[in-house]
């Protein structure tokens, strides 16, 4: 049996997170979405109609982002707003 070691656990990870940012990054509609984020918190309903897209294709696209951690949701009352994660 071989012995891992953090560092190999450490680029592994990092690995696999640059594959679903490029995964993010290789759509023109994700980057819309993106795009339309970097104004503020948007709705899904907001997104779609912004986009001209139907509500379950930009829910879609939401979740790949969110998988790759560059969205983030908040619930406000009873909406639920898309936020921009911004690394810097």
């Amino acid at each position: 049996m071989e012995s891992r070691c953090p560092e190999s656990d450490i680029k592994e990870r990092l690995y696999q997170q640059f594959a679903r940012i490029g995964k993010c990054l290789s759509s023109d509609k994700r980057l819309e979405i993106m795009d339309l984020l970097s104004n503020g918190p948007k709705s899904v309903e907001s997104l779609a109609t912004q986009t001209g897209m139907s509500v379950a294709n930009v829910s879609r696209h939401l979740q790949i982002l969110l998988e790759a951690k560059l969205v983030r949701f908040q619930k406000k009352v009873l909406s639920l707003y898309i936020i921009l994660v911004i690394y810097l």
